[in-house]
């Protein structure tokens, strides 16, 4: 089987000051098996694992910036673009990337459990990722 990515191009986006989100915190080490970090010798783009299917994708994260030993790197055989997506305004900002071969799935890397439905107004939701918890100061290594 080969795993199937989704991921929002944020590193290529310039991020204005209304739509960044802060006040987040790191998450719980490995936690989070799901997230993925999207690199091109560094790191440019978040991901998410989202079913068993294939850029260089790193997963089994947590620091960034350090070897943990819990990490596994594949090389993407495919990236599938939105076909309306617009890289001035980032509308349609979404990409679906083919693994060149099979994630091992584990405690640290596993795909992310998808909603039955839609969640009622007012519920709480996790968003994560690699990024700045403040309005201003340096991207955060840890997820």
């Amino acid at each position: 089987m080969k795993l199937l990515l989704i991921c929002a191009l944020l590193g290529a986006a310039v991020a204005f000051e209304d739509d960044k989100i802060v006040g987040g915190y790191v998450c719980a080490k490995n936690s989070v098996p799901w997230q993925v970090s999207l690199n091109a010798g560094y790191h440019f783009c978040n991901g998410y694992a989202i079913h068993y299917r294939k850029v260089e994708v790193r997963l089994g994260e947590h620091n960034i910036a350090v070897s943990e030993g819990t990490e596994q790197f594949i090389s993407n055989a495919k990236s599938i673009r939105h076909p309306r997506y617009n890289s001035r305004t980032l509308d349609n900002d979404i990409l679906l990337i083919k693994l060149s071969s099979p994630a091992t799935l584990n405690a640290f890397v596993n795909t992310i459990p998808l909603p039955s439905g839609c969640v009622a107004a007012g519920s709480s939701c996790l968003i994560s990722g690699w990024g700045n918890t403040l309005s201003s100061g340096s991207k955060f290594m840890k997820l």
